[in-house]
C-alpha cells in the first residue's frame, strides 16, 4: 500500500528542488536528472508525479500563486498596512536572494516565454497578473491612506515596482546584494516612503 504522507513529502521535495533550479537556472537550465540526483531517486519517480517538465513547472507556478494568495490573506487578516505589506515583498526578495534564488518565480520563465508549452505560459501569466493586482491594490491603499506619495497612475507605478525589483534581482546576481538593497531603497524613495 502507498503511504500518502511519503508521496506528498516526495512531491513537495520535487517541487522544492524544481523551484530552486528554476529560480537559479531558468526553465531550460535544469532537468529531471538534476532533481532526482538531489533527492536520491530515479527520474521515473518524478515522471510518476509529473509526466512532462511542463506539468512540473505549471504545477510549481500554480503553487506559487496559491502561496501568494495565502500570504495576502494572512496580511489582510492581520491588518498589515500598505507599507508593511510592501516591506514583506521586499524582505521576501532579499530572503530568496540569500538562498541563492537570483531570479523571481515569474522572471525565471520569461526569457523562454515564446518557446514554453501553453500550460506553463498560462500559469506564468496568471502569476504575473496576481502579483501586479496585489501590488496595485497595496499601492492604491497606501496612497489613499497617506503612506505613499506619488503622482503617476497606480497601475503604472505598480508595474514599475515589479519590473524594477525583478531586474534588480538579476543584476544583483552579478553585482551582489547591495544592488538589490539600493534598488529597494530607490523604489521606496519613488513612492515617497520615508523611514
Amino acid at each position: 500500500m502507498i503511504n500518502m504522507t511519503e508521496l506528498n513529502s516526495t512531491n513537495q521535495q520535487i517541487l522544492h528542488y524544481a523551484g530552486h533550479f528554476l529560480q537559479c537556472r531558468g526553465y531550460n537550465g535544469f532537468s529531471y536528472k538534476d532533481i532526482s540526483q538531489k533527492l536520491g531517486i530515479k527520474n521515473a519517480s518524478i515522471h510518476h508525479y509529473y509526466p512532462k517538465k511542463e506539468d512540473l513547472v505549471a504545477a510549481l507556478l500554480e503553487e506559487r500563486r496559491k502561496n501568494l494568495a495565502i500570504a495576502i490573506a494572512q496580511m489582510d487578516g492581520s491588518k498589515k498596512s500598505a507599507r508593511e505589506q510592501l516591506q514583506y515583498y521586499f524582505d521576501h526578495a532579499l530572503q530568496e536572494f540569500e538562498e541563492g534564488k537570483c531570479i523571481c518565480p515569474p522572471g525565471s520563465v520569461m526569457i523562454d516565454f515564446e518557446e514554453l508549452p501553453e500550460k506553463v505560459k498560462k500559469q506564468e501569466i496568471l502569476l504575473l497578473d496576481d502579483i501586479r493586482a496585489w501590488l496595485t491594490n497595496v499601492l492604491r491603499t497606501g496612497l489613499e491612506q497617506g503612506e505613499f506619495d506619488f503622482s503617476d497612475q497606480v497601475e503604472t507605478r505598480s508595474e514599475d515596482v515589479f519590473v524594477t525589483l525583478m531586474g534588480a534581482r538579476l543584476l544583483a546576481s552579478i553585482k551582489g546584494r547591495k544592488t538589490l538593497v539600493r534598488s529597494i531603497s530607490s523604489i521606496k524613495s519613488g513612492l515617497g516612503w520615508r523611514d
